[in-house]
């Protein structure tokens, strides 16, 4: 086995261990700040498809769905998949829950005309999802900065945050709409973040 599926496995096991011990509750009605606030860009026809990335809960997935978008949500956790595709069909959301590595499983090309990222890193992920968008597609992505640690002093694995201004320099073939960096109130609680929102430029 791999080093990299071990450590798909360790993570699987680890997420699946943290819902079953916290309990899960599928689709909150509490979607990530950053995506609500730029909502305007994300109104449009039906019949869109969206990615939401590392989906846990299913909170961005829900509001995607309420927004007319067909929703691909994946997740590492068995646990969550689970859950979110049986709440998926009580409730009739146009949500397709998927449990897919990450690490492993590559994208599709030309494929989401929005692709959310929150609070989750994965620095050789960052090709295939601009890649994975349509023309004029959206790229919303927002995860935790190294003043997170340093500045906050929370507690939070080295290898999952983000250097100074990295973010902005990590997807050159898109069109950046919006850029941020610093300490944000998130669920009442200061977090320091960069948010990006970033557009793949219309096919010629």
């Amino acid at each position: 086995m791999s080093e990299t599926s071990i450590e798909a496995r360790s993570a699987r096991e680890r997420w699946n261990r943290r819902y079953t011990e916290r309990g899960f509750v599928p689709f909150p009605d509490r979607p990530a700040e950053w995506l609500v606030e730029n909502r305007a860009v994300l109104t449009g026809p039906g019949g869109r498809r969206a990615l939401d990335l590392a989906c846990g809960d299913g909170r961005n997935a829900l509001f995607l769905a309420q927004l007319g978008f067909d929703v691909v949500a994946v997740d590492v956790s068995d646990v969550a998949i689970n859950a979110l595709r049986k709440a998926a069909v009580n409730r009739g959301l146009a949500v397709d829950a998927r449990r897919v590595d990450l690490e492993d499983e590559a994208l599709p090309g030309d494929r989401y005309d929005v692709i959310v990222q929150i609070n989750y890193l994965q620095r050789d992920l960052f090709g295939s999802l601009a890649r994975a968008l349509t023309s004029g597609g959206i790229l919303i992505v927002e995860t935790v900065t190294r003043a997170h640690v340093e500045e906050l002093g929370k507690s939070f694995d080295p290898r999952f945050v983000l250097e100074h201004n990295e973010l902005l320099r990590s997807f050159p073939d898109l069109h950046l709409r919006h850029y941020r960096e610093g300490v944000v109130d998130r669920s009442g609680r200061p977090r320091a973040v960069a948010s990006l929102l970033a557009e793949r430029r219309l096919a010629r």
